[in-house]
């Protein structure tokens, strides 16, 4: 962490960045030493995906859409959590924001394209 015991970050200010799942705004990351990392995510274009070790919670805090889950369609709305455990590909559709909260803390290297099966 840093000299401080606390971190604090404003979305207004985090640099906004392209993403597999839209526009991010990396709040808290692995960089700064944190355990679990906080994103603030536009969705758009969002691409099928999976993570081996991260556990991902997404917070809807506004809009509506769907989190295709596996097989399933989870639709969301403001208010909605929804934890999604490693091994299972997921993607978000709609026009919605959303704080993902992700423990281990995002790594790129956890995160495949491929589905599960087809990678070592």
């Amino acid at each position: 962490m840093s000299e401080k015991p606390f971190k604090k970050v404003s979305a207004s200010t985090a640099q906004a960045e392209g993403s597999t799942c839209g526009i991010r705004r990396r709040l808290i990351k692995k960089d700064d030493g944190a355990p679990a990392s906080i994103t603030r995510l536009q969705v758009l274009d969002a691409k099928p995906h999976w993570h081996k070790k991260t556990h991902e919670y997404y917070y809807v805090l506004e809009g509506t859409g769907v989190l295709v889950i596996g097989e399933d369609r989870v639709p969301v709305e403001p208010g909605d959590c929804v934890w999604i455990e490693p091994g299972v590909m997921h993607h978000a559709e709609g026009t919605f924001e959303a704080l993902i909260i992700a423990a281990p803390a995002f790594d790129s290297a956890d995160m495949f394209l491929d589905p599960p099966e087809a990678t070592p």
